[in-house]
């Protein structure tokens, strides 16, 4: 190991926190190399402190037995969310390769029931932690404009929803200023557990597009956003009409859907599109 790299370790393994911003804004592969020295158990040390979806991507860089050793030392909390950005065969497959008893409680902790809002959640939105400059954040959301919605959720390198930010907000903010010092800390939240009949009577859908989803411990699931939802019951609503379909629970989300009380349409669709118009802020307030 040459000494440039024996510095990287160090510095890594003193100062994770400053580490993983740095890693989270390199490519995959990048951050992977950069890595592939460590132990697992190290490495598994530093990803605890990288948000879920850059963690993930730089697992798909070693081999899957390897990829499965670093899950297994993660903490419960940090395993599950890096899961949940993989597909089912993935999360299969991996599974397959960690000790049977993690593997287990791993199945049972990711596992969502459906009809629920952990189910219909999109977990791949982008994140944002608190500790990062507006200029650095706005750098990540040019990278991701496919995950970047309306809506910039703040999680911490425990995963956990700390506030949120309009995007709006964020290009008019100064570079140099944290994310934390303009994110609006109360923020609504739909439970992961949350039943259909839940889900659609929950009152910030007539202000909001884009709701983020919870974990009993505040472990941010992802995003759930209004189209989904609505087509989960358009779906839905041509079958035999279970209880949480009924009439008058389809007729509550017309109304909801076309109260026209700033609902914002994703990120992604209005590049391509005109932008929606956004009701003054004292008519809209953060999620």
């Amino acid at each position: 190991m040459d000494l440039a790299q024996q510095l990287r370790e160090t510095f890594i393994q003193e100062h994770p926190l400053e580490a993983a911003r740095y890693v989270e804004e390199l490519p995959a592969r990048s951050a992977g190399e950069m890595l592939h020295t460590m132990e697992p158990q190290h490495i598994a040390a530093f990803l605890e402190y990288c948000l879920p979806g850059p963690t993930a991507e730089i697992l798909k860089q070693y081999p899957p037995a390897t990829s499965a050793v670093i899950l297994s030392l993660l903490s419960s909390r940090s395993a599950r969310t890096v899961l949940r950005q993989y597909d089912s065969s993935t999360q299969t497959s991996l599974l397959n390769q960690v000790d049977p008893a993690i593997a287990a409680h791993l199945r049972r902790s990711i596992t969502l029931p459906d009809h629920t809002a952990g189910s219909l959640a999109d977990p791949h939105v982008l994140t944002l932690p608190p500790d990062i400059t507006v200029g650095k954040a706005l750098q990540r959301v040019t990278q991701t404009v496919g995950q970047a919605i309306y809506y910039l959720y703040i999680i911490d390198y425990q995963t956990i929803l700390r506030g949120v930010i309009l995007m709006k907000e964020l290009l008019g903010a100064e570079p140099t200023i944290t994310v934390s010092s303009i994110m609006q800390q109360d923020v609504k939240a739909i439970p992961a557990s949350a039943n259909a009949l839940d889900i659609v009577a929950y009152p910030a859908w007539a202000h909001y597009d884009s709701l983020p989803v919870i974990d009993q411990d505040r472990t941010f699931i992802g995003a759930l956003r209004h189209r989904t939802l609505r087509q989960f019951l358009q779906s839905r609503s041509a079958e035999y009409q279970p209880a949480f379909l009924s009439d008058a629970l389809l007729q509550l989300w017309e109304a909801y859907s076309l109260s026209g009380i700033g609902l914002m349409t994703a990120l992604g669709d209005a590049l391509g599109t005109s932008t929606p118009p956004v009701p003054p802020r004292n008519e809209q307030e953060t999620p």
